[in-house]
């Protein structure tokens, strides 16, 4: 059986016996992809340090024939994250993003724009875990998922989610929310993605409570 490359980004991590993991990447190549890591549980495998949530790998995976969960055959870290954290306010905002992803996307539909984002939205969270970067990204994921949402009101929280899908990754780090613009726009934004996929995050309260605006 032939080996397959990737890039990814762990997006969840689900023990499955007392040495493996299931792990849940998104990448450049598959969009989400699901991987059995065999024995990454135990202190001496050779997986051990280059697998938690946020990292950003190369991963080498066997292809199932008969499912959509794949063998893990080696991966190589290339971005941890680390300064994620260094602060409750960045570990649940890259929490949130993360379930984003893996709520919003299909297994294997190959999404190279979302996982651009991605990598973009982390390293903005690693410099600052604010909610323009999320509500960002949310807008990104949507609208490449096929849901992108429209928000017809010519002025407040409309103009403002408008002009965030709108933004570039650079232009996005220059905008500046008052709080309660801020809340307006994460309320309708929350509001617009739970009437498509019919229920909430998990991550997502907490996020919103810890971060700074």
């Amino acid at each position: 059986m032939e080996t397959e490359r990737a890039e990814g980004i762990v997006v969840r991590l689900q023990p499955v016996t007392e040495t493996s993991l299931l792990v849940t990447w998104f990448t450049r190549e598959h969009g989400k992809l699901k991987t059995l890591a065999k024995g990454a549980r135990r202190p001496k495998s050779p997986l051990r340090g280059r697998i938690d949530l946020f990292y950003e790998d190369e991963i080498i995976f066997l292809r199932s024939r008969r499912s959509d969960l794949h063998l893990l055959h080696d991966c190589f870290l290339e971005n941890s994250h680390r300064r994620l954290r260094e602060s409750l306010a960045g570990l649940m905002a890259a929490s949130y993003v993360c379930e984003l992803v893996d709520v919003l996307t299909e297994v294997e539909d190959r999404h190279a724009a979302i996982y651009i984002a991605l990598t973009q939205v982390l390293g903005m969270l690693e410099k600052s875990a604010g909610v323009v970067p999320l509500l960002w990204f949310e807008l990104q994921v949507l609208a490449a998922a096929g849901w992108r949402p429209e928000f017809t009101d010519e002025t407040g929280t409309g103009k403002v989610l408008r002009s965030l899908a709108a933004a570039s990754a650079t232009g996005v780090q220059r905008v500046k929310l008052t709080v309660a613009q801020a809340r307006a726009a994460q309320v309708k934004l929350g509001r617009f993605r739970e009437e498509q996929v019919g229920r909430g995050l998990r991550s997502e309260k907490m996020c919103f409570e810890k971060i700074n605006r």
